[in-house]
């Protein structure tokens, strides 16, 4: 069932949020501030970042608006865990620690997580020659041999990887407490209020659920980047990598019955692109540790390629949780991932209402499959001035 959904609907949807700005969305939160006296307080917002963390990329982008966003007082970032997909978990753990470093947020607890799925590590060379090649292999492919690595290989070690991080070794330590405690520590520790952004593989949030099946009640709900549904895949000709990763860990996390799930697949991830004229704007404006490192991280890109452009993919979960308005195009369907072995294996299957089915009522709606909110379009002048704001503003 297709609905325009406005601001109220979605924050009722995935918590209280902020209003709309009237000037800037870093201005809001001043302002907000200003009148909390007299104003009724919103619903806390707390979020934990399960990520599949590199440099720069979208998921360090969803870290630094997070961190942003709790230092302006307009939601708690309680930690970053660390999962498998485009990394393993130590290079993982790596990058968001000295990230955090960098920006000055050092403050904020990484947990390390695990990279191995559910099923245990693909043989992927094998499916390869069964199914095809992948568009897209992530933490699998070895890209200075242009071949798929040797997972038993893999780093463990945060502290002690095969090549030195892009940007050195973070003076911070990540904590002892592995990461599914961690989640479920903190979905009980403020019943109601945590949302998890599953922005990596499911990995951990499965092993989470499975340990204690009470978080699911606790928890505000959860916000994923994955999927690819009405569109194709970017690995195999159907599947989304992050699901393509560990199909079963996914499948429990979208079975299970939280208060809300959102959505967000390539099918919006892939039609929003990352321009020099953003970059530009981010160039024009910075004022803090981040937009500086964003400045000389891309220089050389864009500066060869003017036209170069990438996906926001995983950016846009932290723009429609903090401001739910920026969302234009969300539909309730029933979903789920196949996880049955073959070329198939891992795509998003949903259902929707039609003559014998109806969402609404769950009527002819498969057993165990539940509903979720899944995002297809967005208002992108709102987003990338919100992109922007956040990122440069100096708090």
């Amino acid at each position: 069932m297709k609905r325009k959904l406005m601001a109220a609907t979605l924050a009722v949807s995935m918590a209280a949020s902020m209003a709309v700005p009237a000037v800037s969305f870093a201005e809001e939160a001043t302002t907000e501030a200003a009148v909390e006296a007299t104003a009724e307080t919103p619903e806390v917002k707390r979020a934990i970042l399960d990520t599949d963390m590199s440099y720069l990329n979208d998921d360090a982008i969803v870290m630094f608006m997070l961190a942003q966003a709790d230092s302006l007082g307009e939601c708690d970032f309680l930690g970053v865990t660390t999962v498998g997909g485009n990394t393993f978990c130590a290079p993982g753990t790596t990058a968001a620690l000295r990230q955090l470093e960098l920006i000055g947020r050092s403050d904020i607890p990484v947990y390390m997580g695990t990279d191995i799925p559910l099923m245990g590590f693909r043989n992927m060379e094998a499916e390869s020659q069964i199914w095809g090649m992948p568009e897209y292999s992530g933490a699998y492919w070895d890209w200075d041999e242009k071949t798929f690595g040797d997972v038993t290989k893999r780093p463990t070690d945060y502290k002690n990887l095969p090549s030195e991080p892009k940007y050195g070794y973070a003076e911070t330590e990540a904590q002892d407490e592995h990461a599914i405690d961690f989640i479920i520590e903190q979905v009980h520790k403020y019943p109601g209020e945590v949302t998890i952004f599953v922005i990596g593989a499911g990995t951990n949030m499965a092993l989470a659920v499975r340990k204690d099946p009470t978080i699911v009640e606790d928890a505000a709900g959860v916000i994923y980047m994955g999927g690819a549904v009405d569109v194709p895949g970017n690995c195999n000709t159907t599947a989304e990598f992050n699901w393509y990763y560990d199909p079963e860990g996914i499948r429990i996390c979208l079975n299970a019955e939280w208060k809300n799930q959102l959505v967000v697949p390539n099918d919006i991830a892939e039609a929003v692109f990352y321009t020099k004229d953003v970059y530009d704007r981010i160039v024009e404006k910075q004022g803090n540790e981040i937009s500086k490192l964003i400045v000389e991280g891309q220089a050389q890109r864009f500066e060869e390629n003017p036209e170069a452009s990438s996906y926001v993919w995983d950016s846009i979960t932290a723009a429609v949780w903090l401001h739910p308005e920026i969302a234009t195009d969300i539909q309730e369907r029933y979903l789920t991932v196949d996880t049955n072995y073959g070329p198939g294996y891992g795509n998003a299957i949903s259902w929707w209402t039609s003559r014998n089915r109806d969402v609404e009522t769950g009527e002819g709606m498969p057993y165990g499959v539940q509903k979720c909110d899944i995002l297809f379009d967005i208002d992108r002048e709102a987003f990338w001035d919100f992109y922007v704001d956040i990122l440069t503003t100096n708090v």
